[in-house]
């Protein structure tokens, strides 16, 4: 599942990025961002409906982000573990990010489903440090599996942050992808 995160900062031209991993990521608390520290506090204040391959309507970023020459001030929070800016992706199946005509950032790509487990897909505007932010948390998300006693173990928790960056340059952000734990990568 990385490379999707590294082709994603590969292909940022227009966005500072910063890639955190549970061992380098420091959770809100100032603590070593290992175990639920990698994790932002302050995003999970909407919940996603529980479904299976369930999308939100727009969603306001709370400021304006410019992403590959594009400037956007809302965007879909994808229960798939991810997030697009000019449609809603009920696509469970993962495909290569570089031959997609959706607008996207990707911090999981997989066939997450939250019907058995509740509303663990949650979003909000936030801020980090003094800077605007909106970020979606995907906490004991499970894979989607047609056994669904044996997903209810296997449980993913990670998360993405868009931080404003205006202080640079209009529409500048930066991306934080947290991940605290990952057990699985696809549905079975």
């Amino acid at each position: 599942m990385w490379q999707v995160g590294i082709v994603l900062i590969l292909s940022m031209a227009l966005a500072s990025v910063a890639l955190l991993s549970p061992s380098r990521a420091q959770g809100a608390d100032g603590g070593s961002g290992i175990g639920p520290e990698a994790l932002r506090s302050g995003f999970e204040g909407t919940p996603l409906a529980a479904d299976d391959d369930n999308s939100t309507g727009l969603v306001p970023i709370g400021f304006t982000i410019n992403f590959f020459g594009t400037d956007y001030t809302d965007l879909f929070v994808n229960n798939n573990g991810n997030v697009t800016f000019d449609d809603p992706l009920e696509t469970f199946t993962p495909f290569p990010l570089l031959t997609t005509t959706s607008v996207i950032i990707a911090p999981f790509f997989g066939d997450a489903d939250t019907s058995t487990v509740g509303s663990t897909v949650k979003y909000g505007q936030g801020t980090v440090g003094t800077q605007l932010a909106f970020g979606a948390t995907y906490r004991d998300v499970n894979c989607y599996s047609a056994f669904t006693s044996r997903s209810s173990s296997i449980r993913n928790h990670f998360q993405v942050v868009l931080i404003d960056r205006s202080d640079i340059a209009t529409g500048d952000f930066d991306i934080e992808f947290n991940y605290d734990q990952i057990i699985w990568d696809s549905g079975e």
